[in-house]
């Protein structure tokens, strides 16, 4: 799996904030925190119509001084679940049954 991390630093320093991956097809998807949530969808849709190579998200999503990607990781086929689980976790990106829902009686 090829991977680019979108950083967001603050005052101190940088810290994951989303990424993207290459899906079966080679298309690029963004993985992203609620705080993206419609912006994280734009620009998923802008990926997708402009056929974005991951060598090129840049373009879609611009680095800034509080911005930036960085160069593309690949991670072995054995490492995936685990290397996105912890990834997931440190960009806090909701995962499937993470939102509880109350049950009415």
């Amino acid at each position: 799996m090829r991977l680019r991390r979108l950083q967001y630093k603050d005052k101190e320093s940088w810290y994951d904030e989303a990424y993207a991956y290459e899906d079966e097809q080679g298309q690029v998807v963004l993985r992203y925190n609620l705080t993206w949530e419609r912006t994280g969808t734009h620009f998923n849709d802008k990926f997708r119509e402009q056929q974005t190579p991951l060598e090129e998200v840049e373009t879609v999503i611009l680095p800034s001084e509080a911005l930036r990607w960085l160069p593309i990781e690949t991670i072995p086929a054995e490492e995936i679940d685990t290397f996105l689980a912890h990834l997931n976790e440190t960009c806090a990106i909701p995962q499937p049954g993470s939102v509880k829902q109350r049950q009415v009686a």
